[in-house]
């Protein structure tokens, strides 16, 4: 019984781990580096290096190497890299892993938010209003529609060799320079290009004040047979304030005719396994902005919920169908106990102190989140801290502060500009 885990600066692939391990099952984990925060987990029994993730090819005959070596080895994605690309090499991972990967067409459909909208039209999902800027003539077309400022954003984040997630244009001017910039940064892979030559087409999408406080999540599991459990939460904070990492979350009960709406979603483009799903909560409107087909970050405070993804997809890999569907049942019946939350205590203590020295945050806003956690503190799920497994905290803690000496103005701009 053994699984290989990569991605180990991921929080979920932590989770992971974590969930693996106490069942029994032995985690061999691999990545780029010898610092991911997951590798110094006490549950990790064997630590790896693989070639980088922009070596795709290297990366694909390394992870058939050790599958050959170790055989009946469960792999499944930690992050959108690795879920298209396991992807769209299944047929040759198939043969050397146990693996749920649903075909490629479906996972870049998922990630892919022009290819998403589109499905998501199908099955009554709504979505924030976005066009395609494939040229300044094509903007021009839409502006009338506009309203400032506008989101510019890529179609996906799979593979995008420069990591910028987006502008905003906040006048016509400015969409126009903005645009400029974007085709000028934003760069893919010539893995993923080669197969989706279009996918470098900016988006244009309305900017909604509400994506800063009301982000609502619906996560879970869709099984080949169309059962769907899932958990919901809400981002209470996140940093920064426009377009941020979610610091804290609150549980909330489920929307089962969202729900509803997810599982078609699934049926209509063929996704089975654990997924993420976000939406602007915009009035009484649920807007979808981004689902993801895969392990993720929150992918801990779920399974403290009741609703252990990672061992179901485990057994489901093996084609053990009895024991998935049995942990699923488990989970349909879980019943929340009311005060459940997820939190990253290092982060929200960074945010606090810096964001309250600098004015962007009020002190009565500090005590409140200051007394939030302290009602929460024993119903809370930390997103690395864990009395059972401590070291990966602080390889945690470290790592950021290595990340703040590299990247000063980054810092300075996210955790005390609040920008």
């Amino acid at each position: 019984m053994s699984v290989l885990l990569l991605g180990a600066d991921y929080y979920g692939t932590l989770a992971a781990a974590r969930s693996f391990g106490r069942a029994g099952i032995d985690v061999a984990m691999a990545d780029d580096s010898k610092r991911g925060r997951a590798l110094f987990s006490r549950y990790v029994r064997e630590k790896l290096v693989h070639p980088p993730l922009d070596e795709p090819e290297a990366l694909v005959a390394w992870l058939e190497r050790y599958g050959k070596e170790h055989p009946g080895t469960v792999l499944y994605p930690p992050n959108d890299h690795l879920s298209w690309l396991f992807a769209a090499y299944r047929e040759r991972l198939g043969e050397v892993f146990a693996m749920l990967s649903p075909p490629e067409e479906t996972i870049i459909t998922l990630l892919d938010k022009q290819r998403m909208h589109e499905a998501c039209a199908k099955v009554g999902i709504d979505v924030p209003r976005t066009w395609s800027a494939a040229s300044d003539d094509e903007a021009r077309a839409v502006e009338p529609e506009l309203t400032f400022p506008v989101l510019l954003k890529p179609r996906t984040q799979v593979f995008l060799a420069s990591g910028v997630k987006g502008f905003i244009a906040s006048s016509s001017s400015e969409l126009y320079s903005e645009l400029a910039r974007f085709r000028e940064l934003v760069r893919f892979h010539d893995v993923l290009t080669s197969r989706h030559p279009d996918i470098g087409t900016p988006m244009l999408q309305e900017y909604l004040t509400a994506a800063e406080t009301q982000i609502f999540s619906m996560s879970g599991w869709h099984d080949r047979d169309g059962t769907l459990v899932v958990r919901a939460a809400m981002k209470v904070l996140q940093r920064p304030r426009k377009v941020g990492i979610g610091l804290c979350f609150e549980g909330r009960p489920i929307d089962f005719v969202l729900a509803d709406k997810l599982r078609k979603l699934c049926v209509e483009v063929g996704y089975y396994g654990a997924f993420e799903s976000e939406f602007i909560c915009d009035g009484d409107a649920r807007l979808l902005i981004d689902f993801n087909p895969r392990f993720y970050s929150q992918m801990g405070f779920d399974i403290a919920r009741g609703l252990p993804l990672a061992r179901i997809a485990y057994h489901a890999a093996r084609g053990e169908t009895a024991r998935s569907k049995a942990l699923l049942a488990e989970a349909a019946a879980w019943k929340p106990s009311g005060g459940e939350v997820y939190c990253h205590k290092t982060m929200l203590d960074l945010v606090l102190a810096l964001q309250g020295m600098s004015g962007q945050m009020s002190r009565a806003d500090v005590k409140q989140w200051r007394r939030w956690h302290k009602e929460h503190a024993r119903t809370a799920t930390d997103a690395v801290r864990d009395a059972d497994d401590r070291l990966p905290a602080v390889v945690d803690a470290a790592s950021w502060v290595q990340h703040f000496a590299r990247h000063p103005r980054s810092f300075v701009r996210s955790f005390v500009l609040n920008r």
